[in-house]
C-alpha cells in the first residue's frame, strides 16, 4: 500500500461575490454618511450573509454571538474567535477583501467588539455595547436584490420546487405528514439548502390551524404542502396541493377561490406600487366570492429576502415595491392555500417558483391570463382511475397524471452541488428497510 499524497486544495477567488460585496460596501458608505457614524457593526447572521455575499456564520454562533462584522468607509473586518476564523476565511469569505481580528474561544466576544468600537461613533443592527441601533436603516439596505442575489434566488427556487413537487408526487394513502416533511428535508439538505419551515397539512387540518407544521397523522384524502427554504441567506417559499384519487368538493371550491386571490395578488404586485395599494384589490376578491372573513384567518404575503419576511403585507403597509424585490404570496381559504415566490421586474413579475411539470389553472385578471399551479391528483394503489371519457375538459387539464423523469444515481463527484440533476421523483424511502414502527416517530 502506497501513501499517496493528498490532492492539494486550491482556493479560488469568486469575482462575482467580490463585486457583490463592493456593491454592499457602497450601500454601507451611504448609510454611514446618512447617520454620521464612523462604523457599522453587524451581528445578525442575516445581515452578515447579506453584506458578505451569502457567508453563513449561523452554524458557528450557537446561543451566543461569536462572529461580528465591523465595517468602516475604508475597511471591512470579521471579528471572531480562533476556532471559526479558518472556516470563515477559507470557506465563507475567501478573497472578498475582509480583514480579521480574533481572540481565543474562551475570551468574551463582547470585549473584542468593545475594542473595535472604542473611540468611534458606531451604529449597529442590535444596539449592543452602547452602539446606536440602526436596524430599520440596515434592513432597507438589503433591498432591492443585486444581480448575484437574483441569480441565486432563481437557483434556490428551482431546487425548492423540485423538492416539494417530487415529495408530493410520492405521497401514498396512509403516509404520515412527517414522512413527507422528511422527504422534502432530505431533498433540500443533500443540495446544501436549509429547510426553514415545512408544513404538511393532511385532510383539511390547516383550515383550523393555518400555521400547522406536520405531525404523525396519516394522509387519507389530500395534503397541502408548503416549504420555505434558505441558501446563501436568501429565502423562497412554495406550496402545492396533492389529492389521492378523488377531489373533495369542499377543497375544490376553496382552492378555486384561493387561486383567484393568489393570481390577483401576483398580477397587481408591480413596480412603484405600495403594498397598501395592492391589498384592496386582493381583499375585493375575498369579498366577491363570499370569503370576506378568510383573510383575517392568516397572513397573506411577505416581501422576502434575507429574512423569510422582510416586510409583511398588512392593510396599511407603506412599503413600495421596486424592481428586483421578491415577494411571496400565500393566501388561503378554508382547507386550501397557495404560495409562490415572485420577483418584481420593470416589466411586471417573474414567477420564480413556477414549474413546467405541474398541473396549471389559468386565472384571468383584468383580461390577462396568469397560469398558476393547480392540484395534482395521484391514484390510490389498486384502484383504477376513471377513463378519460368520464372526465370533463377542465378535469383533464387540472388532474392529468404527470410524467416525471427518473433521477440520475448520486454516484460520482460533481464540481458544484448545483450541478446535481433535479429530475428525480423516486421516494427516498423506497429502500428504507428500517425495522422500527411507523405508528409514532417517538417509538
Amino acid at each position: 500500500m502506497t501513501n499517496e499524497p493528498r490532492p492539494r486544495r486550491h482556493l479560488v477567488q469568486d469575482v462575482a461575490r467580490l463585486q457583490d460585496v463592493e456593491e454592499k460596501h457602497d450601500r454601507v458608505r451611504q448609510l454611514l454618511a446618512t447617520t454620521g457614524a464612523d462604523a457599522l457593526l453587524l451581528q445578525d447572521p442575516a445581515n452578515i450573509a447579506w453584506f458578505a455575499a451569502g457567508a453563513d456564520v449561523s452554524r458557528f454562533s450557537g446561543d451566543s454571538i461569536q462572529t461580528s462584522l465591523f465595517i468602516t468607509a475604508d475597511a471591512r473586518l470579521f471579528a471572531t474567535n480562533a476556532i471559526d476564523s479558518t472556516m470563515i476565511f477559507e470557506r465563507e469569505a475567501f478573497g472578498l477583501g475582509f480583514q480579521l481580528k480574533q481572540r481565543e474561544w474562551y475570551q468574551p466576544h463582547a470585549a473584542l467588539v468593545d475594542d473595535l468600537a472604542r473611540g468611534r461613533r458606531v451604529v449597529s443592527d442590535s444596539g449592543v455595547e452602547g452602539t446606536r441601533n440602526a436596524g430599520r436603516l440596515i434592513n432597507a439596505c438589503r433591498l432591492p436584490l443585486t444581480a448575484l442575489e437574483v441569480d441565486r434566488l432563481r437557483k434556490l427556487s428551482r431546487v425548492l420546487v423540485h423538492a416539494v413537487q417530487s415529495a408530493a408526487r410520492n405521497i401514498e394513502f396512509g403516509m404520515t405528514e412527517a414522512a413527507v416533511a422528511g422527504e422534502i428535508s432530505h431533498r433540500l439538505l443533500k443540495r446544501t439548502v436549509q429547510p426553514v419551515r415545512i408544513q404538511v397539512a393532511a385532510d383539511g387540518r390547516n383550515e383550523r390551524y393555518r400555521h400547522w407544521g406536520f405531525g404523525e397523522d396519516p394522509i387519507q384524502s389530500y395534503a397541502v404542502i408548503s416549504c420555505t427554504a434558505r441558501r446563501w441567506g436568501l429565502h423562497a417559499t412554495v406550496a402545492r396541493t396533492v389529492v389521492l384519487d378523488q377531489l373533495p368538493a369542499q377543497l375544490w371550491d376553496a382552492f378555486q377561490k384561493t387561486l383567484l386571490i393568489h393570481g390577483t395578488g401576483i398580477f397587481f404586485s408591480r413596480q412603484d406600487r405600495l403594498l397598501c395599494e395592492v391589498w384592496p384589490k386582493v381583499r375585493r376578491i375575498y369579498e366577491k366570492f363570499d370569503a370576506a372573513h378568510e383573510w383575517q384567518m392568516a397572513d397573506q404575503a411577505d416581501v422576502t429576502g434575507y429574512r423569510a419576511s422582510e416586510v409583511q403585507l398588512t392593510p396599511t403597509s407603506e412599503f413600495r415595491l421596486a424592481a428586483n424585490i421578491p415577494i411571496t404570496w400565500h393566501p388561503s381559504v378554508g382547507p386550501a392555500s397557495a404560495a409562490d415566490t415572485i420577483l418584481i421586474t420593470e416589466n411586471g413579475c417573474e414567477f420564480l417558483t413556477k414549474s413546467d411539470c405541474w398541473p396549471e389553472i389559468t386565472v384571468q385578471v383584468k383580461g390577462h391570463d396568469l397560469n398558476c399551479p393547480g392540484v395534482l391528483r395521484t391514484a390510490r394503489p389498486q384502484q383504477s382511475t376513471p377513463p378519460t371519457s368520464e372526465l370533463t375538459k377542465s378535469d383533464q387539464t387540472i388532474f392529468s397524471r404527470l410524467s416525471f423523469e427518473d433521477d440520475e444515481p448520486d454516484s460520482g463527484r460533481v464540481d458544484s452541488i448545483w450541478e446535481m440533476e433535479l429530475c428525480s421523483d423516486r421516494s427516498i424511502f423506497d429502500s428504507d428497510d428500517a425495522a422500527y414502527s411507523e405508528e409514532s416517530v417517538l417509538d
